[in-house]
């Protein structure tokens, strides 16, 4: 999934776990902006388009949108990003690693406010936010993962997957130590 206890690991680990789904991998959580444009379904390797909202958008944040920030300077050399768990009327909370090293009270990291300025939803935050990007799933296909999905992925994809969107080129793939430990951590999760 990436670089253990990485703001991108945890996105495509989030994603996997809630959604079935993993992309490609990238330089930095800056590069999910302009170089992840969908995601795989890791049972039957079906992609699911991201929609992208610059932050300013007339689209309000939404739950579950992958939320990415600009590189800046030495705080954030390669960007962040965040996933959006709950919108709040003037504000959205965020679940997230590598930002601040703060235990979380609740079950999200941060409350980060918006505003709704002349039909535009603007984030602000004390980093540059590029904006929110969406799986596309308008028929509801992606699915969080339970056991019979695990055992079936397990089944299909034992060694070494290749996972790959037919409109972009870049390959992923999962090491079967990988897949190992996502089934221990999904079992653990399940049970």
């Amino acid at each position: 999934m990436g670089i253990k206890w990485q703001c991108v690991e945890y996105s495509r680990r989030w994603l996997f776990i809630r959604k079935g789904c993993v992309f490609k991998s990238i330089p930095g959580a800056a590069d999910i902006w302009t170089q992840v444009d969908s995601a795989q379904r890791v049972v039957d390797k079906k992609c699911f388009p991201f929609k992208k909202y610059a932050n300013g958008s007339s689209s309000p944040p939404i739950n579950e949108s992958l939320l990415i920030y600009s590189r800046s300077g030495a705080d954030m050399p390669h960007g962040h990003v965040a996933v959006i768990i709950d919108v709040l009327p003037n504000s959205i909370r965020v679940a997230e690693e590598n930002f601040d090293f703060f235990y979380w009270s609740g079950n999200y990291s941060r409350e980060i406010p918006y505003d709704f300025i002349n039909g535009n939803y603007y984030i602000r935050d004390n980093y540059t936010i590029l904006g929110w990007m969406l799986l596309d799933d308008k028929y509801n296909q992606t699915q969080p993962l339970d056991q019979s999905t695990i055992n079936t992925i397990i089944q299909l994809n034992g060694s070494s997957p290749d996972f790959i969107c037919h409109n972009n080129a870049i390959h992923h793939y999962l090491s079967t130590s990988s897949l190992f430990i996502f089934h221990l951590l999904l079992c653990l999760i399940f049970h």
